[in-house]
């Protein structure tokens, strides 16, 4: 059986259109491949930390976020950097909500 997989730019509008309607802000850091570019989301927690999740599938083949890194700015920004050098193709999203919220768990199977 075939899992059909939505495409990085309909995912990413279906995130946007939730953070939006939110009133989360949201920046693209860097884009990618539309249709099966990877993700990373950056995420500002606004302790001093930054957060930096990637989209991973588990043993049942289900999608699901997870987070891959925390620390400061650079640190994040330097796995990132790195990422792009590896992949021309990734995405980065950069979230800045004061009230901690990101909403990927929504998005898990997307």
């Amino acid at each position: 059986m075939k899992i059909l997989r939505v495409t990085t730019e309909l995912w990413i509008s279906a995130y946007r259109t939730k953070l939006e309607k939110e009133g989360i802000p949201f920046y693209f850091y860097k884009k990618g491949d539309y249709s099966a570019g990877a993700i990373l989301i950056k995420f500002y927690s606004f302790d001093g930390e930054v957060e930096l999740y990637h989209r991973v599938i588990n043993l049942n083949g289900k999608q699901k976020w997870e987070l891959l890194l925390i620390g400061s700015e650079q640190k994040i920004d330097n796995a990132i950097k790195r990422q792009s050098d590896m992949d021309p193709d990734i995405w980065v999203l950069a979230i800045d909500d004061p009230r901690g919220k990101n909403y990927l768990n929504d998005f898990d199977e997307l």
